[in-house]
């Protein structure tokens, strides 16, 4: 009996997350199975604009079934019980997400909703199930699960750069005396340094394009990060495609050099964060970029090949199913 994937996912988000769950469909169907987005909410159009040329068809219901697999990202861990004749697999693209969002939904429910859907069935806890297997995104979410009693053993799946850093990727950047961050993450800590350092252009990666984020990155020396790693964070990849250096703090996922496997002088502890030594390291980097871009090429080869090493992976784990 041919398997029917549905790959479940918040309609019009556009963030780390939806965009794996994308790529996996893309992949699935390239490989020649049979695999639909299932988007959690009911919206016109789900597809976020930036997905469409993943060209995944979609669907907003399903029938449970034995001939299902379900893929659930961990922020979604609630549909599990929605499903229960379904191969469920659930794939952790953040281990965070997962306690945030189950505590956010139990704080959203009434008295009425409690007394009548008993606690064990809207939340999963890692309760026996043999329909449920699990994969990791990062190493630390690797070591989290292993904690764990699970039924079935866990495997490695992680997303890649989207093709469009790689269009007409060249072999030499023409760069300028720009640095890049993310509004959204650590702005605090980053702020006191555009101050010390207004030589440098700080360029916010918002309200862009995909396009207008590409041709900045590739025009920048240095993208800073002092902010969370929940996973394998897009964008300083998106970076180190695009030949610029990273300087990033070691909350989350950042202190795991499987997941973030740049030089660890680039990686900085908070008792590292005095203003004089970061100052001193943003100089450095900025000085002397293209030599000390060399020092990166190790895992920007890595995240490279990230695309190829999905496509094997997903076999593998198809194969087996």
């Amino acid at each position: 009996m041919t398997q029917n994937i549905y790959i479940i996912c918040p309609p019009k988000k556009a963030t780390g997350g939806p965009e794996a769950l994308h790529q996996l469909g893309y992949i699935l169907n390239s490989l020649g199975y049979n695999a639909k987005m299932l988007y959690s909410k009911y919206k016109k159009d789900p597809i976020h604009p930036f997905y469409k040329d993943y060209d995944v068809p979609y669907v907003m219901k399903v029938k449970d079934s034995i001939n299902n697999v379900i893929i659930i990202p961990e922020s979604m861990t609630n549909l599990i019980a929605k499903y229960p004749l379904s191969q469920k697999k659930i794939w952790w693209l953040s281990l965070d997400f997962y306690e945030i969002l189950m505590n956010s939904r139990e704080k959203k429910k009434n008295w009425i909703r409690k007394l009548i859907v008993p606690y064990k069935h809207t939340e999963y806890r890692f309760e026996p199930n043999q329909n449920v297997t699990h994969w990791y995104q990062s190493q630390r979410t690797k070591e989290f699960l292993l904690t764990k009693k699970l039924d079935n053993k866990i495997a490695y799946l992680c997303d890649y750069v989207t093709e469009l850093f790689f269009d007409n990727l060249p072999e030499s950047f023409q760069k300028e005396n720009i640095i890049t961050y993310n509004p959204k993450k650590g702005l605090e800590k980053i702020e006191k340094y555009m101050m010390l350092l207004p030589q440098y252009k700080w360029q916010p990666l918002s309200g862009m394009s995909r396009e207008e984020m590409r041709d900045t990155l590739r025009k920048a020396k240095l993208h800073i990060d002092f902010g969370y790693f929940p996973g394998r964070d897009k964008i300083p990849r998106e970076a180190l495609v695009s030949g610029v250096c990273l300087l990033t703090g070691r909350d989350g996922t950042s202190a795991f050099k499987e997941d973030l496997g740049i030089p660890e002088k680039y990686k900085l502890h908070e008792n590292e964060m005095q203003p004089e030594n970061v100052v001193k390291l943003i100089n450095h980097l900025m000085t002397n970029h293209a030599e000390v871009f060399t020092e990166f090429s190790d895992f920007r080869l890595f995240v490279m090949n990230e695309k190829a090493r999905m496509i094997e992976n997903t076999k593998m784990l198809f194969e087996k199913a």
